[in-house]
């Protein structure tokens, strides 16, 4: 929480406390909460997130945005430094809708993705983030996903389907595109330490295999009921049927804030970034507002 230090007040020569001018109230959300909120309130689709920094860690960012009706959600976490999640938090939206995203959003997804890699790296950003970005487009979801971050779709009649790809040296894919590239695996980590295979940054890694060129997948709209998109805070001590049955079971009220306590009981000691996104059926007009692999 956000506030000012309450003091007692300085009694002046006359015995009554001296009257302070008029001055605007301190603000009590940080810049990036209060855009979140806007575009929030903007969306044609309900939504709410959650923010919860571990102790001495902080590196997880999250954004919400809007633009010409279509909503983008993403969830970015970052390692080694804060520098590269924050970057692409403040930069990835634009990316996208500055590109052609209406008439090939994979396209556009794809290439946010390594302009705002090659951006960080000409600013110097140090360490690395994992990107998740699910963005609407006319009748389809389309999910970008580089890292373990993760993307799950509650269906209308009560089915759950993963809509991000899962990214790290446990996945036999993963790891027989980076041998294959020359790349290797110390530990059976990236650089004997890191277990993402893709994401933002971590240029040191790039010769081992590291790369930033997401996994994109098309989901038609119409059949997702909510989209979950969290960090890894969520999913390391809960799963995606778990989640999507709790946010069924809390109807309306299910929140971001709830799944993240929940976690945090359950023994997250990560940051936790949660986004819950409601995609109301195409008969409800009265709401405001495939995989093309790498």
């Amino acid at each position: 929480m956000w506030s000012s230090p309450v003091t007692s007040p300085r009694r002046s020569r006359y015995g009554a406390p001296p009257r302070s001018p008029p001055t605007p109230c301190t603000p009590q959300k940080p810049l990036w909460m209060l855009r979140c909120e806007s575009a929030c309130a903007q969306s044609r689709y309900p939504t709410n997130f959650c923010l919860l920094s571990a102790p001495g860690k902080g590196e997880d960012r999250l954004v919400v945005d809007c633009r010409a009706g279509e909503t983008l959600w993403a969830v970015f976490d970052g390692h080694r430094s804060r520098e590269v999640s924050g970057f692409a938090s403040m930069t990835i939206p634009q990316l996208v809708w500055n590109c052609d995203w209406r008439h090939r959003p994979d396209e556009a997804l794809i290439g946010a993705f390594r302009q705002c890699h090659e951006l960080a790296r000409a600013e110097g950003h140090s360490g690395g983030s994992t990107a998740v970005v699910v963005v609407t487009a006319g009748d389809a979801l389309y999910c970008a996903s580089a890292g373990d971050s993760r993307v799950v779709a509650g269906l209308h009649g009560g089915g759950v389907v993963r809509l991000s790809v899962h990214h790290s040296t446990s996945v036999p894919e993963e790891v027989a595109r980076i041998q294959a590239a020359g790349g290797n695996l110390e530990m059976g980590r990236l650089g004997g330490f890191l277990p993402m295979t893709r994401g933002l940054g971590d240029f040191d890694l790039e010769t081992e295999g590291f790369i930033s060129v997401p996994d994109v997948r098309v989901f038609p709209r119409s059949e997702v009921d909510f989209v979950v998109i969290a960090s890894d805070g969520l999913w390391d001590v809960m799963n995606d049927e778990t989640c999507c049955n709790l946010i069924r079971q809390w109807g309306p009220s299910a929140s971001a804030e709830g799944l993240a306590h929940m976690a945090q009981q359950l023994g997250s000691n990560d940051d936790i970034a949660i986004i819950i996104a409601h995609i109301p059926s195409l008969s409800q007009p009265n709401f405001a507002s495939a995989s093309l692999g790498a």
